[in-house]
């Protein structure tokens, strides 16, 4: 397979887990539930050769929390598998069994936006200093730094 992947193969291969819908000449948009992630990551992954994850990023949509998977392989097409998280309990499988690098963005995200990874295995954080106040994710639309609290390194003075 060294040709572009098409809409009608990846939707073949989906095995109805998910919904696709061709975003460009080379990309492919998958929305799915957070359940199905890691199922669909190793289909992508073995089926669909998309063995190189370009990374994983996610946005505050204000009342829940979407994550994109943005994968490609040598067919050079970038498959981008979508989940959206409600907000009061953001969770989503951890990945990095099937996909090593996944748990370097995890632990960015679990840092920055507080969603958690079920069975991730490192808790320590990545970005922010491990005195960074507990519950506070500055990636949030909703955050505010609050008076008073030592941000390491940053006090937010008091008004």
């Amino acid at each position: 397979m060294t040709g572009l992947l098409d809409l009608k193969t990846v939707q073949g291969t989906l095995e109805g887990l998910a919904i696709a819908e061709q975003v460009s000449s080379n990309r492919i948009m998958i929305r799915t539930i957070p359940d199905r992630i890691p199922r669909l990551l190793l289909i992508v992954k073995n089926i669909l050769r998309c063995d190189h994850l370009i990374q994983i990023s996610a946005v505050d949509n204000g009342q829940t929390f979407e994550l994109f998977y943005n994968m490609t392989g040598p067919h050079r097409t970038v498959l981008t598998l979508s989940i959206e998280l409600p907000r009061d309990r953001p969770e989503a499988p951890d990945t990095s069994e099937i996909l090593p690098a996944a748990e370097i963005y995890e632990r960015q995200i679990r840092d920055l936006m507080g969603i958690e990874f079920k069975g991730s295995i490192d808790r320590k954080r990545i970005i922010l200093n491990e005195d960074w106040p507990a519950g506070e994710y500055p990636l949030r639309k909703d955050w505010k730094p609050q008076p008073g609290t030592f941000y390491g390194g940053y006090c937010q003075e008091k008004t």
